[in-house]
Order: C-alpha cells, then structure tokens, then sequence
C-alpha cells in the first residue's frame, strides 16, 4: 500500500506547497466570514479611479489565504521562502498525508486482513453514521451526516 499511496501523497502535497509557496492555495471559505465583493475590493484599490489595479495599486491582502503556511515555511524568518524550508514544509506534509491515510486503512480494515473489502466499507460507513449505536439510522442522523458533508451555505 505505501508504494502506491508515496507517489500520489507527493503529487498532492507538491501541488498545495507550491501553491502555498507561489500564490494563494486554494482553501474552502471560512464559515461565518464572506469575502468582500469584487467590486469593492475593486474600489479600494483603484487608486485612480480607472477601473483598473495597476501593479503599483496591487496589495496583499493582511489575511491571505496560506498566510499561515508561509509563515510556518519561513523557518529562519527571514521573510523568504528557500528550496530547503519549501521541501522541509512538504516533507512534513507528505507525512500527515500518509500517517491520515494509513489510519483511515487501519480502520476500515475491520479484520485486520490487509484488505479493506466493499462489506469493510458498508460497515465502517454505517457505524459512523449510526451515532448512537443502536444499529438503525435514523433521519436525524441521516440529517446530521448531510450537514457535516455540505459546504456551509451563506
């Protein structure tokens, strides 16, 4: 399993670290907190009125998205991110990637067999959803699953 779930971990982490190190990762909203609109993220920086953000007009957001990633990759602090701080932040990440995905395995692997059969799946689906325990679903757990599951709304 880790020779086939190595090379897809490291194409995933690569792609949110350079996105974290290069730009903005791509990042679900924050519940509660809407982005302001366009045009007036437009209007505050349009310096010259011409409907247009010229370089000059351009900043960074105080709150970007990654803000944290960045900031946790630049370990001597010198506000700049090198190749080295870059792979140490992946290196890490394709860690967490790796250790989350060997516990969903184990977990799913309810016999401990090494294989995680489509009856292992049904069971371990079942038993999260059924929150109580009593062995039938009902519709609010029903309910409660598809809250949990759904982007928040707003």
């Amino acid at each position: 399993m880790t020779k086939t779930l190595m090379p897809m971990a490291a194409l995933c982490a690569t792609a949110l670290l350079t996105n974290a190190a290069v730009a903005q990762p791509p990042q679900p909203p924050t519940p509660g907190i809407k982005p302001p609109p366009v045009r007036q993220v437009l209007r505050k920086m349009d310096a010259d009125g011409d409907g247009l953000i010229s370089y000059e007009e351009f900043t960074l957001p105080e709150k970007r998205r990654g803000a944290e990633q960045l900031e946790a990759a630049d370990t001597d602090g010198d506000g700049n991110i090198s190749r080295a701080e870059m792979e140490a932040q992946l290196a890490a990440h394709i860690e967490a990637v790796k250790q989350r995905a060997e516990d969903r395995f184990t977990r799913a692997d309810v016999n401990g067999d090494g294989f995680v059969t489509p009856e292992e799946r049904k069971q371990v689906a079942f038993e999260s959803l059924d929150e109580n325990g009593d062995g039938y679903l009902s519709a609010e757990e029903l309910a409660g699953a598809r809250k949990r599951d759904r982007p928040p709304q707003g």
